[in-house]
């Protein structure tokens, strides 16, 4: 199993890529802390990830854009599992709150993994969410996050990457579904199990040699739709 024993947190737990991440986190052996401002799944993925992965869950419920709350959060799951191994932010459909999340948890565990010399850091981007044709480059504020502590934490051993998701059968309503499809230069909309694997194989040590990397997960659609990093 490529995460044995370690112990992840991740944020959006509650949303559809958020739980496959965490599902399949477990299925390789991970201890899954699951966050989410709401918890209308919560109770469920955590049985499932018992009952079905035969792992080990802690929910820690709380507002990934407030200190407090993100403070408590590294707290339970450092008191539970004794440290943190890998962080998936994945909270916020909005740029600025996805980058607000990101920056306040990866500042709670990122001192913590520089000390022990091994950590990943695996941020979400909500970047690609239109689907009405090319817009040009545009700057995007995780991705510019990501380099920069990417480059800042190299020499520690600790890996930071964004992964850029597209759309999922799960995410995408009926309205908009036939835009989609027709934007997708794949033609097809992602399962969440897709996305969740590209997050497992930079959690894992196949990955300890890339950071500060954007990995789009699109069906193409960054091809047609561009995204650009911009300074922090």
């Amino acid at each position: 199993m490529r995460l044995e024993n370690r112990v992840a947190v991740i944020t959006g737990a509650d949303g559809p890529v958020g739980s496959a991440i965490a599902l399949r986190f477990a299925r390789e052996g991970a201890y899954v802390v699951l966050n989410d401002i709401v918890s209308r799944n919560l109770d469920r993925i955590a049985s499932e990830v018992v009952e079905i992965e035969g792992g080990k869950v802690l929910i820690a419920m709380g507002d990934a854009t407030n200190r407090a709350h993100v403070d408590r959060i590294v707290r339970e799951a450092v008191e539970t599992f004794g440290h943190i191994d890998v962080l998936v932010t994945n909270a916020g459909d909005d740029e600025a709150v996805a980058v607000q999340a990101a920056s306040l948890c990866a500042e709670a565990v990122l001192p913590a993994m520089r000390d022990r010399r091994a950590g990943r850091v695996i941020m979400t981007s909500p970047a690609p969410k239109t689907v009405d044709g090319p817009s040009g480059d545009r700057v995007d504020g995780i991705i510019a996050l990501t380099r920069r502590l990417a480059l800042g934490y190299a020499e520690c051993g600790v890996t930071v990457n964004c992964v850029v998701p597209g759309a999922t059968m799960r995410t995408v309503t009926p309205d908009v579904r036939e835009a989609a499809l027709e934007a997708i230069p794949m033609g097809r909309l992602a399962e969440p199990r897709e996305i969740a694997a590209v997050y497992t194989f930079l959690a894992s040590d196949e990955a300890a040699y890339v950071t500060g990397q954007v990995l789009c997960v699109d069906g193409g659609l960054s091809l047609v739709q561009p995204i650009r990093g911009g300074e922090a």
